[in-house]
């Protein structure tokens, strides 16, 4: 055969390639560039038509802050809690405070609650002297005086008194405290002590008793002269 013929192949002379270029006879020409074939089931690296590994997961911030807001406010309420019961059983073990005036302990110097205190009362009708708190309105001042009797102190405290008019009504003085100048201080009184002052009421009254009721011991009502 001429180097110049063509071979016949499988399909005829049409597939037939040229002989002087070393082909082999009946398979045409072979591709001028290679061909690269990926991994089976479409898969590849990145950026050549595959699939990589999938992307990782972002981190769930959200769930993890509303996890740990929830641990730090159980937390506190366990904490709260543990703190008012030891308030409680710290109050249930100390009912007062000693050396303040008006907190008093029952038994603390041998006296027992209910018992009478051993003050000596009186009280006397006097003018309402406004203080510099004063801004308006009616007042009644009772001019009280007070000795301790007893053989314990004794707590001294405005707040300890009621006004008592002609008709029977009780007033309280916690609605005019500090609105005389000359109101009465809180104090304590050791046995033999005595202190005068104004206990004050809100409106026009006509007093007609006053009565005396401090913290542990039995009232002492008498009348205004």
């Amino acid at each position: 055969m001429d180097p110049g013929e063509l071979s016949e192949g499988p399909s005829g002379p049409g597939g037939a390639g040229p002989e002087h270029q070393g082909y082999a006879p009946g398979y045409g020409e072979y591709p001028s560039e290679p061909v690269e074939y990926g991994p089976p089931g479409g898969y590849g690296p990145p950026g050549q038509g595959g699939y990589g590994p999938p992307p990782p997961k972002p981190t769930p911030w959200g769930k993890i802050v509303g996890i740990g807001c929830g641990v730090l406010l159980l937390l506190l309420l366990v904490l709260g809690g543990c703190a008012a019961l030891l308030l409680v059983t710290a109050s249930g073990n100390v009912p007062g405070a000693d050396g303040i005036p008006g907190t008093s302990q029952p038994g603390s110097e041998g006296q027992e609650e209910g018992e009478p205190s051993g003050a000596e009362v009186s009280a006397n009708n006097t003018e309402f002297e406004p203080s510099s708190l004063y801004v308006s309105g009616d007042y009644t001042s009772v001019e009280v005086s007070v000795t301790n009797g007893g053989t314990d102190a004794l707590d001294v405290n405005p707040l300890y008194f009621t006004v008592v008019d002609v008709e029977g009504v009780e007033h309280d003085p916690r609605e005019a405290i500090a609105m005389d100048v000359n109101e009465l201080d809180v104090q304590t009184l050791d046995p033999g002590q005595s202190a005068s002052g104004a206990i004050t009421v809100a409106g026009q009254v006509e007093p007609e008793r006053v009565l005396f009721d401090p913290v542990f011991t039995g009232p002492v009502e008498v009348p205004v002269t």
